[in-house]
């Protein structure tokens, strides 16, 4: 038994062929012997070019289905070479078919929106931290009012995108009048990665003021951070806050 899909295929031939059995009816229906036999020959002898020129074109449609399915997969494995340098996405990788050109295209399609989360995934990833100016001003307001603290801004070594959103804050808090200093690289924080700032403070004793206030501004305007102690090694100064921006995670 045939499939629907197969049915379907045919479906312009069949087609023509009952249009061309009508006209042979509306042609035969005509007064006049001579003008009916004329009428009939000229329906039969259209009709029948018809018929065999669309089944002629669904055979060489047919016949090109399986060239036209292997440029498809090549096509798809393109797009699987251009994604292979990405990091991974959050679309799940589709179950290929090119058996039909409907399903190759959804294929297709599938392979594309992984590729697009990839890309996004990589724009994620390559995208330098900093905070944007709104924010930066507003910021920077709420810290005047304890203007004259001592910080000191430091990065890991050797990081461009960590130095660059180090030198942002310190430049930040010297804009709201605290004394801060840096950048400054050092490794003795480690080199753990992380898309915040952390705040260390001096081990034991009471934390000073400065640090809750940097905590409060940091979580008031969303600015991605954790709180750590430093031992006297790393900050020998006990009223000193020293801020560290790691590798970005």
């Amino acid at each position: 038994m045939p499939s629907v899909e197969e049915a379907l295929f045919w479906l312009p031939t069949v087609a023509a062929a009952i249009m061309a059995i009508l006209a042979v009816i509306a042609a035969a229906a005509r007064p006049g012997r001579m003008a009916k036999a004329i009428w009939i020959g000229a329906t039969l002898l259209v009709g029948a070019g018809a018929v065999a020129a669309t089944a002629w074109y669904q055979v060489q449609s047919r016949a090109e289905l399986p060239a036209q399915a292997a440029q498809l997969r090549d096509l798809g494995t393109r797009i699987d070479e251009v994604g292979r340098p990405l990091p991974a996405g959050e679309a799940p990788a589709a179950a290929e078919n090119f058996e039909t050109f409907p399903a190759a295209i959804d294929a297709l399609n599938a392979k594309l929106a992984e590729l697009g989360s990839r890309i996004q995934a990589l724009r994620e990833k390559t995208k330098n931290r900093e905070i944007d100016p709104e924010t930066a001003a507003k910021m920077t307001d709420y810290l005047r009012q304890a203007g004259g603290n001592r910080v000191v801004v430091s990065c890991v070594p050797d990081d461009v995108e960590a130095y660059g959103y180090a030198n942002q804050i310190a430049n930040l808090l010297r804009a709201a009048g605290w004394d801060a200093h840096g950048p400054e690289e050092t490794a003795i924080f480690g080199n753990a990665p992380g898309m915040g700032v952390t705040v260390f403070v001096h081990a034991g004793g009471q934390p000073p003021p400065a640090a809750k206030i940097l905590l409060d501004a940091f979580a008031r305007f969303n600015i991605p951070y954790k709180s750590g102690i430093a031992s006297s090694e790393a900050n020998p100064d006990p009223a000193t806050v020293e801020l560290f921006v790691g590798h970005k995670a």
